[in-house]
């Protein structure tokens, strides 16, 4: 009995070790049993959204102010005057443009991004759908925009230049709608600019018998979200109230440019650039890589000039033309003092009446009639818009001012000494070559828009505007009314 006993308390002694450690592990897969079930399978799941970032706060704040200055400028009616056709010069117009070579941010996009020089990082920002947003690194900012319908690429440094002739709101460019349109699509791009890119804006206008320019700050600025909101409350402003006044005079706290030309720069004294080309010459003062460029002048300026003598001569044939008039009329027995009273009095008459339709117009909440002058108003074409929108026909008094054949009395005017001559293309060309050359190391591109009316063709313009803006790396556009009010509808499906 001794051996087996003895066998049997071996084999069980030396099974000690094996079971101490099946029982450790079941005591351990116990307790992960446990932890399992009772702090993450029983836990409830919850999910913490981070913080809202300032960029996004500051994001819906700037796109606010911008919408309500949009929609605070101007009548409550945003559809223009139709036109009748749209036509581009540029490469792409009938075609699918080529993949761009850089990340965009135009209107749609939800990101800005730049790359930096040498070694540097790519700055990268986030933003709504205007494009808005907070970059940061080291980028450029270089970008893709696109402005009615014209697309420019490695964009940073913007200026817009606009004619705010109230010519461009008159009935044979579109009406008032037709501008508010152009305005708004300015507000609009600013407003997708991201923080690292800079703009300004230069207004202009032929006033008197000069180019009026002015700008919106006296040099590029950043597309913050300050500069932004004050843009969008300046440029609401111009030409925005359909009462008026209309023109320069709306840009409030506009800067003069620095006129100030580099030494490098010798400009041709016998060429005296067109108004629009002086807005132009502000904007190139930015020193900028990009510019939009809208008028409704084809006009590219003069050359020469009237000399003194000349400009004595011209007065004194005014003058005897004056006098000979005068001795006519009193043979009819007619005081040429007296005629030019009573065609100034009806005139003053008309312009009462206008004011009077105007503000029923604006009253019910449609877009007024726009003119320079209200001799305007009795030109055919504008009679007859007059009908279209079912206005009453204004009326030409003559009493006191027309001869014995019923004919209206027109008193001589000055018509100035004349002595130059048109300037064409090559001439506006070198001018603009040589302002590029004196204030930017690398040319800026020039996008040209010629704003056309329903029976304006635009041919000589648009020949011009597309040679000069091809000569400058850019695009030319001849936008019209019909073209405009696209857009508009465009943007109220967004």
């Amino acid at each position: 009995m001794s051996a087996p006993n003895s066998s049997l308390y071996k084999r069980i002694t030396a099974s000690v070790p094996l079971l101490v450690t099946v029982i450790v592990h079941v005591i351990l897969i116990g307790v992960a049993g446990y932890f399992v079930s009772e702090q993450i399978i029983s836990k409830k799941k919850t999910f913490e959204a981070p913080p809202p970032s300032d960029a996004s706060v500051a994001q819906k704040q700037v796109e606010h102010r911008l919408q309500v200055a949009r929609k605070g400028g101007g009548s409550a009616s945003s559809s223009p005057v139709s036109a009748s056709r749209i036509f581009s010069t540029a490469e792409n117009a009938l075609q699918m443009p080529a993949m761009p070579d850089l990340p965009q941010v135009g209107a749609s996009s939800l990101a800005g991004m730049g790359f930096g020089k040498g070694m540097g990082g790519m700055g990268a920002g986030t933003g709504m759908n205007t494009g808005l947003g907070n970059g940061s690194g080291t980028g450029s900012g270089f970008m893709t925009l696109s402005f009615l319908g014209t697309t420019t690429q490695r964009a940073s440094k913007i200026v817009f230049a606009l004619d705010v002739e109230s010519g461009l709101m008159d009935v044979r460019k579109g009406g008032y709608g037709a501008f508010k349109v152009i305005r708004e699509q300015m507000m609009k791009l600013v407003g997708s600019l991201p923080p690292r890119a800079e703009f300004n804006v230069v207004v202009f206008e032929y006033q008197g018998s000069k180019s009026n320019v002015m700008q919106f700050a006296p040099a590029l600025l950043p597309a913050t979200f300050d500069n932004k909101s004050r843009f969008g409350q300046w440029i609401a402003a111009i030409n925005g109230n359909p009462a008026g006044p209309f023109g320069i005079g709306t840009a409030a706290n506009a800067v003069a440019p620095n006129w100030t030309l580099p030494s490098s720069v010798k400009l041709d004294p016998e060429y005296h650039a067109s108004y629009w080309l002086s807005g132009l010459h502000a904007a190139l003062t930015q020193r900028p890589d990009t510019i939009y460029l809208i008028t409704g002048s084809g006009d590219l300026g003069r050359m020469g000039g009237a000399d003194a003598a000349l400009w004595e001569r011209k007065q004194k044939e005014f003058k005897e033309a004056v006098e000979e008039q005068r001795a006519a009329l009193k043979r009819m027995g007619l005081d040429l003092d007296a005629v030019i009273a009573a065609r100034k009095a009806a005139y003053d008459k008309a312009r009462r009446e206008f004011d009077e339709m105007n503000n029923r117009l604006i009253a019910e909440k449609k877009d007024p009639f726009v003119i320079k002058d209200i001799r305007r108003v009795f030109e055919p074409d504008f009679q007859k818009e007059l009908r279209r929108r079912g206005q009453k026909i204004i009326k030409l008094d003559t009493t006191g001012w027309t001869d014995k054949q019923g004919n209206p009395i027109t008193p001589v005017e000055w018509r100035g000494a004349g002595g130059w001559t048109r300037a064409d293309v090559k001439d506006a060309a070198s001018f603009i070559s040589r302002l590029q050359s004196g204030y930017l190391p690398t040319s800026a591109t020039i996008n040209l828009f010629y704003f056309a009316g329903p029976d304006d063709k635009g041919e000589g313009p648009s020949d011009s505007f597309s040679t000069l803006a091809r000569r400058n790396n850019g695009r030319f556009q001849l936008i019209t009314a019909k073209r405009l009010e696209e857009i508009a509808r465009e943007d109220q499906k967004q």
